[in-house]
Order: C-alpha cells, then structure tokens, then sequence
C-alpha cells in the first residue's frame, strides 16, 4: 500500500516537473556520477584497487539485479498502470529490481567504504538516481528501495571480500 501511494506520489511529481530534468535525473545522472567518482578517486591519488572495488561492486548489483530479476516478474508501471513514461523505454524488460539503483547505490557505498570525503555526494546523487527513475515512471518506489539495498549488499560484499577490515577501521 505505500509502495503504489509513494509511486503515485511521485508519478505525478515527474509529471509536473520539465520532461527534459527528469530524463536527465532519470537516464544521465548515473553517468555524471560515474565520471566524478573518477575523478574524485584520480584527485584523491587512490590506487587502481579503489577503482576495482567500485568496479567490482557495480558489476556484482548487475548480476544480483539479474538473478532477482529472474526469480521475481513484475511490470513496469507504466505498463501495469497504463501511462506513458518519461523517457525512452524501447530497451526495458522487467521493473524489479532497479539496475540502476543498484549500481548507483553500489558506486557510492563502495566509495563512501573507501573515502570518507563527499561521500555524502555521491550518496545524494544515488538517491536522485533512484527517485528520477520513479518520477519517470519506469519503476516503482520498492523497485529502486530494492536495488538500494542490492548496492549497500554488494559494496559491503566486495569490501569484506577485498580483505580490508570493517569501514570504521580504514577511516
């Protein structure tokens, strides 16, 4: 019940706000936050491990969003609920999880375990990388709450796989 008022919620949100913030929040944010992950691990002067665990992060809440994906069928909202999204849809198959929240959230918990400065950034811009996916109707809000959680789980996976001790330790 809060899963499909907090989606019509912001459903309607995306639909007041400009089509073109929304496309951009909803497909290309993800992509400026990658190339500033970049360049604040390259200002940083971090090895190419920081880069790896990222890497290896994302690509681990790729391939969780998959087998999730497999396990549990759902329609995009804008199919099951009959609107038309915000932005191009031609390459979409199922809602849940959200790939893109996981990767978000997968990239920013796994700098935010490596560095603590601006994490606070990149956890803010996953955030608006989740939302804009719900603003433009592609997912629902438990589609990109699931994929948030698929990123906190991969980012810790990969950390305690690196064999680094706890966070709090490297900090």
């Amino acid at each position: 019940m809060i899963d499909s008022s907090l989606s019509e919620i912001l459903f309607e949100a995306g639909r007041a706000l400009p089509r073109a913030v929304v496309a951009i929040v909803a497909s290309y944010l993800i992509w400026a936050m990658a190339a500033l992950l970049v360049i604040a691990l390259w200002r940083a002067r971090t090895t190419y491990r920081a880069f790896a665990l990222l890497a290896a992060s994302a690509a681990l809440a790729y391939a969780a969003n998959a087998v999730i994906g497999l396990a549990v069928v759902r329609e995009r909202p804008f199919v099951s609920l009959g609107f038309e999204p915000l932005i191009n849809t031609a390459h979409l198959a199922g809602s849940f999880p959200s790939d893109h929240s996981a990767i978000a959230w997968a990239l920013a918990f796994a700098y935010a375990f490596e560095k603590r400065k601006n994490a606070w950034l990149f956890l803010s811009l996953a955030f608006l990388v989740s939302v804009g996916r719900v603003l433009a109707g592609v997912h629902f809000a438990s589609d990109v709450a699931t994929g948030a959680l698929v990123g906190l789980a991969a980012g810790v996976l990969v950390r305690y796989a690196s064999g680094n001790r706890w966070v709090a330790a490297t900090f």
